[in-house]
């Protein structure tokens, strides 16, 4: 009789799993206040929109690479194989957003992001088993990090090269963890066979960026200096909420694939939605106390209207973790995919209704109004739409790919 896992053991896994994301939320956290003591502040502008558009890109990659090995879709062995091609994809696209930003040390912080995706992945994959193995790489990259950057701005001052510094600093951890060299061509053979249920993920996961990445972008180049930089730093003091949403979404979805979830499961997440709310709107109010620019210096307190919109965008995220955790698992990319679009869809409009983007509250309705719809959207599909028979577990593996010449 195979051994059934103990409760002690499930729940030290489930905390590690917590502790890693919990870290690598902080991580955020405090590279975010780092480059706000050190970083001039129009190159904090900058570093703010490159950053986003790195965890959207981050995120596309998890979305059809982390996720469907989490999900039990995909093997880790494939997983790790479509890391790669994932990886040159994200580093390919934040060279080109650091081109447009005109900054050379982001130009050359972006080479760094292949080797850090490839170690996400298997941090994401893995640390439900080895927990405390990339714990410790991961407390001591920040520990490497956090110390040089402010070594040098003691020594050197404000410069914009601490942004390089800083992800150069993680190389050798990130090279070492990253599961060793992926084979990209055997990557793309796994994505291409994966592509039906991939391509609809593939298109949520871009559009789930969009919002933010153009709203940032947008209140940069028509708000005042530091409009960006402080819409950016209220998603980084969300920070420790999201990470929980992070982890919730890993064990969520570890649910899932044993089977439905249960009704009450379903009640006590209602609950955690409403405390979400209450969560963001309490540490969004920091900033309206004297601890926010003397923390921050040249840091204003976020209106009313703002902390209203980031804390309603939080929640709205965290209650699409039920029904896009249920989708996924029964194989229904499309509706997945669909919803996004409308979410995308709402965001615009929502866009539209507030341009000229001259103030963070601007980027939280925008991005607000995106979560809202496709929290909505993702329900009435779970609940409307008639389920499909979900596609064999493993469709994308190698071994189920046929070799060059023959037919699958």
């Amino acid at each position: 009789m195979a051994e059934v896992p103990s409760g002690t053991g499930r729940v030290g896994k489930s905390s590690a799993v917590i502790l890693v994301q919990g870290l690598n939320s902080i991580s955020t956290v405090l590279q975010m206040a780092v480059f706000a003591l050190t970083l001039p502040r129009a190159d904090f502008d900058d570093y703010a929109v490159w950053v986003t558009s790195g965890m959207f890109v981050i995120g596309l990659g998890q979305a059809i690479g982390t996720e469907r090995v989490v999900i039990g879709r995909r093997s880790l062995p494939d997983g790790t194989h479509s890391a790669g091609v994932l990886a040159a994809t994200v580093c390919l696209v934040q060279l080109g957003v650091a081109a447009a930003l005109g900054s050379l040390p982001l130009v050359l912080a972006s080479l760094t992001l292949a080797p850090y995706v490839a170690y996400d992945f298997q941090r994401f994959t893995r640390c439900y088993d080895e927990g405390r193995r990339f714990l410790r790489a991961d407390l001591a990259v920040l520990a490497a990090q956090t110390t040089s950057v402010l070594v040098l701005w003691a020594l050197l001052g404000r410069e914009e090269w601490w942004s390089l510094v800083w992800w150069a600093v993680g190389l050798p951890v990130w090279v070492v963890l990253a599961g060793g060299v992926p084979r990209l061509v055997r990557g793309a053979q796994v994505l291409r066979a994966d592509a039906r249920e991939c391509l609809p993920l593939l298109l949520d996961a871009v559009l789930a960026g969009v919002p933010l990445v153009t709203a940032l972008a947008l209140v940069q180049a028509q708000g005042e200096v530091g409009d960006a930089s402080a819409a950016r730093m209220a998603f980084t003091i969300l920070g420790p909420v999201t990470v929980l949403g992070l982890s919730a979404r890993r064990l969520v979805y570890q649910e899932v694939a044993k089977g439905p979830l249960s009704p009450r499961f379903a009640v006590v997440w209602t609950g955690i939605c409403v405390a979400t709310f209450v969560v963001c709107a309490a540490l969004l109010t920091l900033t309206r106390t004297p601890l926010y620019p003397w923390a921050f210096p040249g840091f204003v307190g976020l209106t009313w209207l703002a902390i209203l919109g980031f804390a309603t965008n939080h929640t709205a995220m965290f209650s699409t973790l039920l029904p896009a955790a249920s989708l996924r698992a029964e194989g229904r990319a499309r509706e997945i995919g669909a919803a996004r679009v409308v979410a995308t869809l709402a965001a615009g409009g929502a866009g539209w209704a507030v341009a000229p983007f001259d103030s963070p509250a601007d980027v939280a309705w925008c991005v607000a109004a995106g979560s809202i719809a496709y929290s909505l959207s993702l329900a009435l599909a779970r609940a409307l739409v008639p389920r499909r028979p979900a596609p064999p577990v493993g469709e994308g593996r190698v071994a189920d790919i046929a070799p060059a010449g023959e037919s699958a």
